[in-house]
């Protein structure tokens, strides 16, 4: 399940994000992140700041690299987790 620390990954990772990394995700935060998805290949649809169904599906793609092998349904499960966990530190201590 997502942590204080795994957040502030994905705010480094985010594409034109400028604010602090304190893992508090914030619309500027989650637009930024949006916006690194779309950038990899993964549809978030609109990059509006809000993570929806969506933001959800893209981030269960990107979890496939980690190991995910369930649906994309944009439900954020423990599995999606723990794939999209595995992934994004793959990417980010690369």
């Amino acid at each position: 399940m997502p942590d204080r620390c795994m957040w502030a990954e994905m705010q480094a990772m985010a594409r034109g994000y400028t604010g602090p990394r304190d893992g508090v995700m914030g619309p500027n935060s989650w637009r930024g992140f949006q916006e690194y998805l779309r950038w990899i290949g993964c549809n978030p649809g609109v990059s509006d700041g809000v993570p929806g169904p969506n933001t959800y599906k893209a981030m269960q793609q990107f979890a496939r690299g980690g190991g995910y092998t369930g649906p994309i349904d944009g439900v954020m499960g423990p599995n999606s987790w723990k794939g999209f966990t595995q992934s994004l530190h793959a990417v980010y201590y690369h």
